[in-house]
């Protein structure tokens, strides 16, 4: 029974917000985001690489009120030759999604939940083809990847050229800039984020921009230091811990 409340506690403390301490656009609102059978859950749970080489099933919990969706991922751990701080690179940009009327009931690694469902029911070409994730065995060798839906429904015609035209350059992708830029800053209605790490011995030397699958990239423009990700999970180790003391101290 102990141990059922500390399991239960620790995967309470991890789940800290949508979005990563310190990202913005923030939102506390949940996307659904699945790899096949492996849930991308809230709070940077750690995913093995193999697993999320090809686009997820993304959805929502309730039904939105939106007619057209854009969904845009991006690691925000991106070595450079000035650790720590690191780089961003958007890892796909999808606009013109529908979401489903009714829920569908996934299983995953995390359990049965049902979710309504973003398509690409039109079959539009993305603004950014979906490239998987792949630290490189660079510091930092665990990088997150970042999700956020953004409704476009009212988006106008400049609104997505100017998505368009950002997502033509992946590297140091700057969400909030480029959706403040289209107007649609206001407009995140669900994010999601989780790690991907590689497991080799790591190296600080210099590396390349790459756009088609490596996740590094040399001098960055526009810097994403992770300082903000390790404070969030230290605040979740210490509630975890003060909740499993409380427990014991209830006994």
């Amino acid at each position: 029974m102990l141990y059922e409340s500390l399991v239960i506690l620790a995967a309470a403390s991890a789940t800290l917000a949508a979005t990563p301490q310190g990202f913005q656009p923030a939102t506390e609102a949940t996307l659904f985001v699945s790899y096949g059978g492996s849930a991308a859950a809230n709070g940077g749970n750690v995913l093995e690489k193999a697993v999320t080489q090809t686009a997820p099933t993304v959805g929502t919990p309730s039904k939105l009120d939106g007619t057209s969706f854009a969904v845009l991922m991006m690691d925000l751990d991106i070595p450079t030759n000035n650790p720590p701080a690191t780089g961003t690179l958007l890892h796909w940009m999808q606009t013109g999604l529908t979401q489903s009327t009714t829920a569908t009931a996934i299983n995953t690694t995390t359990g049965s939940m049902s979710a309504f469902l973003l398509q690409n029911s039109k079959n539009q070409t993305a603004f950014a083809a979906y490239l998987g994730p792949a630290p490189p065995a660079r510091v930092p060798l665990s990088h997150r990847y970042t999700q956020i839906l953004v409704d476009t429904s009212n988006a106008s015609t400049n609104s997505l050229k100017v998505l368009q035209t950002a997502a033509s350059n992946r590297s140091n992708f700057n969400a909030m800039s480029v959706l403040t830029q289209a107007g649609l800053a206001n407009k995140v209605l669900a994010a999601n984020f989780f790690n991907v790490t590689n497991s080799t011995t790591a190296s600080t030397s210099g590396g390349s921009t790459s756009s088609t699958g490596a996740d590094s990239v040399a001098s960055p423009t526009q810097t994403f230091v992770p300082a903000g990700a390790v404070s969030q999970r230290a605040s979740g180790m210490l509630l975890a811990i003060g909740l499993v003391a409380a427990v014991f101290i209830s006994l």
